[in-house]
């Protein structure tokens, strides 16, 4: 790594594989975000909701300039947890942690049951860029669909639990020598929330989005009335004058035409994207 870039350029992207979305499919979706990704110059992506093998395959078939990979890869091939990164720098060190135990206890038994199963498929994956004493976190909480995010929701103490699960697992994967952690990804909660002090760990998190100001999902793509909210973050620990964080930006924010269908927005989430300076390279690789 001597001699490799000192910043970061990195992008965080929910790319929306679920079944009930209205958008095109997923790999048609992909081959066109993976264009403009392969164009930006970020060197590190990570990506959530790769629920499927295929997907995995079609988006790094079509990012062919980010050749290091972090996943663990589940019995059917797919990225566990839907989490996958994609770099133009060495990896190594890469883990997965679900969410398996966050159950919740409020509520009737089918809500219970619902979430408990997607505490297992969700979770946090980790990976250290090689020589830079940075770890990475790549992250994907389980959604409130109530629209209410009030410590009386009864998602309030199961997304407490994993927002726990999440900062545990980013402190284990932490080596004696790390000195930059960045994590991404869709946490489901909102900067309005009562959680959100547990998202940044009252302050020992640098939120460089919170100044952009604008939701992370799209309002057209929410039932009418609705209100979109910042749900996605890219958040930032280390020294904050050696370790700066730059050109914070949303990513694919407006439709876009593929092939002949009609405009379409490429995910009902925007990506985000900044640049982070980093460690001098080490010669422990």
């Amino acid at each position: 790594m001597d001699g490799g870039p000192a910043t970061i350029g990195l992008t965080s992207m929910n790319v929306c594989c679920g079944f009930s979305s209205t958008l095109p499919p997923p790999k048609e979706r992909a081959v066109e975000f993976c264009r403009r990704i392969e164009e930006s110059g970020v060197d590190v992506v990570s990506f959530q909701e790769v629920w499927t093998a295929a997907l995995f395959r079609t988006i790094r078939t079509h990012l062919p300039s980010y050749p290091f990979v972090a996943r663990a890869i589940g019995v059917a091939g797919q990225p566990t947890g839907g989490l996958a990164s994609f770099s133009r720098l060495p990896l190594r060190s890469v883990s997965y942690e679900s969410f398996r135990g966050s159950r919740p206890e409020e509520s009737g038994a089918l809500f219970r049951g619902s979430r408990a199963l997607w505490g297992r498929l969700q979770g946090v994956l980790t990976f250290e860029l090689a020589g830079r004493r940075t770890l990475v976190g790549n992250v994907h909480l389980t959604a409130n669909k109530d629209g209410d995010w009030s410590a009386d929701n009864r998602h309030h103490r199961f997304q407490r639990r994993q927002l726990a699960m999440f900062h545990q697992a980013l402190q284990r994967a932490r080596r004696d020598d790390t000195e930059l952690v960045i994590a991404g990804g869709d946490l489901n909660i909102p900067d309005s929330s009562p959680l959100y002090p547990l998202v940044v760990e009252e302050g020992a998190w640098r939120d460089p989005f919170r100044a952009v100001g604008r939701p992370t999902f799209h309002t057209e793509l929410l039932q009418p009335g609705a209100s979109a909210h910042r749900v996605d973050y890219l958040l930032v620990a280390g020294d904050a004058e050696r370790y700066p964080v730059t050109e914070p930006r949303l990513l694919f924010t407006d439709p876009v035409q593929l092939g002949g269908r009609k405009r379409s927005f490429l995910s009902d989430h925007v990506a985000l994207t900044a640049r982070i300076a980093l460690p001098t390279a080490s010669s422990v690789s």
